[in-house]
């Protein structure tokens, strides 16, 4: 793994955390990290809307543990796709299988929430005679979640309704709607054919005719003027998911830009 992804995978696991602690007494989850570390925490298992495991306890049995979250509706995952596919970058790094700490910032930009707000925001069962709070075969389950997180924080999506398969789908969808409006609007195909053309490629202006004596050319040919700058990077666009712009708009070109630098600079383990 490239440092980047080491960071990336360091970073959600350490957010899911804190977002996790936000709000509740300290310590409240310190209880289960050495059931966790012990390796207590069996078959734990993502499905949309709930996070399952089976973690030894003083009983005989396993106990049931169950964290149950709120899916997204399905038009807010649409206003998510159709965010992340209108920056090229995003799109390129999610279909390399990677997910970008600045999608939880799109998320937030869109009013959503890719972390729980807290244990509150969750509903936590598990089948042990603990009735006091949180106990700590949950606190071991959110602790083995955390880690799972940082190894694959496409979890996240999942546990709010949409696995990583249908997640990258969707994103396709979005892209290639992107690119048949653009392709519908200019008239092109797209520059190579591609499945994903920022911009329709400029028409070329014909030059001059040159005239038909050689010693006239620099004093009667005038230079052509420059071609057009080439149109800004997706980034500085519209948000797709508000056809006014405005606040929300910026909002979301402030959130990507970080992304847009960092995924620029040269990382020496990546050469």
């Amino acid at each position: 793994m490239s440092r980047r992804g080491t960071e990336e995978s360091s970073w959600w696991a350490e957010s899911f955390t804190q977002a996790l602690e936000a709000g509740t007494e300290p310590g409240r989850l310190a209880r289960g990290r050495a059931y966790a570390a012990d390796g207590a925490v069996q078959d734990l298992k993502v499905v949309p809307g709930e996070v399952r495991a089976r973690v030894a306890g003083s009983g005989r049995s396993p106990y049931r543990v169950s964290l149950i979250r709120v899916c997204l509706a399905e038009e807010d995952w649409e206003r998510v796709l159709g965010a992340l596919a209108g920056q090229p970058l995003f799109r390129a790094r999610l279909f390399e299988g990677a997910l970008p700490p600045e999608v939880e910032r799109v998320f937030g930009v869109l009013g959503l929430d890719l972390f729980p707000r807290g244990l509150d925001d969750l509903v936590l069962t598990c089948s042990c005679p603990d009735w006091g709070g949180t106990c700590k075969h949950v606190a071991a389950t959110l602790t083995a979640l955390s880690e799972a997180v940082g190894r694959d924080p496409f979890l996240l999506t999942t546990w709010l309704g949409m696995a990583r398969g249908d997640f990258l789908a969707g994103l396709r969808r979005h892209a290639h709607g992107a690119a048949d409006a653009d392709d519908a609007g200019s008239g092109t195909e797209g520059a190579g054919g591609s499945p994903f053309p920022d911009t329709p490629r400029p028409r070329a202006e014909p030059f001059p005719d040159l005239p038909v004596d050689p010693a006239r050319f620099w004093a009667d040919t005038v230079p052509p003027e420059p071609a057009p700058p080439r149109p800004q990077p997706a980034i500085y666009a519209a948000d797709p998911a508000d056809d006014d712009g405005g606040d929300d708009a910026t909002a979301l070109l402030d959130a990507l830009e970080p992304l847009y630098t960092r995924m620029t600079e040269a990382s020496p383990d990546d050469v």
